[in-house]
């Protein structure tokens, strides 16, 4: 996300200049990290289940060793914290591009 805010500065200052408040900047950048966050959670659960069902049925002996067990209680758990962690790393960013002067952004290069 800060790479992110970085790459878009001028865009940002634009929109500041226009006459968006920090707050709808602020807005925009975490809503951003919480849409990132959610898909990538899909994302990584789809992989994750598919890894582990493909793990278990080519080889017998993980079959043995491990059980998967997969449960709406894990996945809320997982989901929550990937919730957590995109809205801390969102946080920096988004209020780093709402304190951002107009002036300045536009002429960052």
């Amino acid at each position: 996300m800060i790479m992110s805010v970085y790459e878009r500065t001028r865009e940002i200052g634009v929109l500041k200049a226009v006459g968006w408040r920090g707050r709808r900047i602020l807005g925009m950048i975490l809503g951003e990290s919480i849409v990132l966050t959610i898909m990538a959670a899909i994302v990584g659960t789809i992989i994750g289940v598919v890894g582990v069902e493909v793990l278990l049925s080519y080889s017998a002996t993980f079959g043995t060793m491990i059980k998967p067990v997969f449960s709406l209680d894990l996945f809320l758990r997982a989901f929550g914290i990937a919730f957590l962690v995109g809205i801390i790393g969102g946080i920096y960013p988004a209020y780093r591009a709402s304190r951002l002067a107009p002036t300045e952004a536009l002429r960052y290069e």
